[in-house]
């Protein structure tokens, strides 16, 4: 038995009674795509899980003014039921003819952690303890129309991070106006080790949304607080610092959003990225049914001295309150490769469904 299913299995053997409030939600997306990697020179067909999630959050009264307030997310995949694939390619040399076969393994656990805290909610704002999405990161709010899909803005945007060892704290809100701050602990005593923090300030109304948001010492690539360089081996890494600012304004049928980056991945010589870049994007809601979409983001953070861009168009039909049918195109280019990174000059065309509950 996978010892990620035991908390469901707990939760449905307690009474319903010994919840005060709880909601259990997910989302259930899958697209079929075409796939064309055009330096891979690779053409294929996929189904694609795209962070499919189930879930449980909810609260309790302490006293008159404070809750406690829980949050557990896992994550699933809907294309083939694992986390990993390794595919190993085996060459037989054998009369008539040499051939070659795949053959292609699953593993993993069948759910992986999301967004999972524990914390107290009050006159005084709200504080969080656990692994969730830095103020940085829920500082792009829905500006990203390709979210989760191969469009997403992480084809050229950095600072994407879900940390661990969080202590959050964050306002309430006062004239559309909220604060957030995060302490991520970086859980070790080594030379030249550094803790890190994510902040972000958030006005937000039915018609204009605004942020800025600041990372530093949040590393990407283990979601940990940043080990300064003096530390070798896989936890190594520099000083970071991302900054980030968003807006979105709606005006009438369309959606208009806009995001701009720096980016200082802290390194010195051939190796060092102190760039910027930026995302537009647009959606036009034609009727209460369809909606269409458009997006264009451009960095030279992916990689050092290596640019980057990403081109998405879509179709949304809302099938129900809770089900969406879609369809999208995507192009994800760099102008060239360098030591650490792959060129991508890749073109998608897919479709598919996006079920909430």
């Amino acid at each position: 038995m996978k010892k990620a299913l035991l908390p469901l299995m707990i939760a449905s053997l307690v009474p319903a009674s010994a919840f005060a409030d709880v909601t259990v939600y997910g989302k259930a997306f899958v697209t079929w795509q075409n796939s064309d990697l055009g330096v891979a020179d690779q053409q294929y067909t996929e189904l694609v899980n795209n962070a499919s999630r189930i879930g449980l959050k909810g609260s309790e009264s302490a006293t008159d003014d404070t809750k406690v307030i829980y949050q557990f997310e896992y994550q699933t995949k809907v294309d083939d039921g694992s986390i990993s694939q390794t595919c190993t390619a085996t060459s037989t040399t054998t009369t008539p003819a040499a051939t070659t076969k795949t053959t292609c393994s699953v593993s993993g656990q069948t759910f992986s952690q999301r967004n999972i805290f524990v914390g107290l909610q009050s006159n005084f704002g709200v504080v969080k303890f656990g692994m969730f999405d830095t103020p940085l990161k829920l500082a792009q709010e829905k500006i990203d129309l390709f979210n989760d899909l191969i469009g997403d803005m992480q084809a050229v945007i950095q600072g994407e991070t879900r940390a661990k060892n969080v202590v959050q704290y964050s306002t309430n809100e006062y004239n559309h106006i909220t604060g957030n701050f995060a302490y991520i602990n970086s859980e070790v005593d080594l030379p030249g080790t550094v803790n890190g923090y994510s902040a972000s300030i958030v006005y937000n109304t039915k018609t204009i949304y605004l942020a800025l948001a600041n990372d530093h010492n949040v590393l990407n690539s283990n979601n940990k607080a940043v080990i300064s360089s003096t530390i070798t081996g896989a936890a190594a890494a520099d000083d970071t610092d991302v900054v980030r600012a968003v807006g979105r304004f709606v005006v009438g049928p369309v959606t208009l959003g806009a995001l701009y980056e720096t980016y200082n991945n802290g390194k010195t010589g051939t190796s060092k990225i102190d760039d910027n870049g930026y995302l537009l994007s647009a959606k036009w809601e034609v009727d209460p049914k369809w909606a269409l979409k458009a997006q264009y983001g451009q960095s030279n953070m992916m990689g050092a001295t290596v640019e980057s861009k990403t081109t998405s168009l879509g179709v949304d039909y809302k099938l129900s309150k809770n089900a969406t049918l879609l369809g999208y195109y995507t192009k994800n280019e760099d102008d060239k490769a360098v030591t650490g990174f792959t060129k991508r000059d890749d073109t998608y065309i897919g479709g598919g469904i996006e079920f909430n509950f």
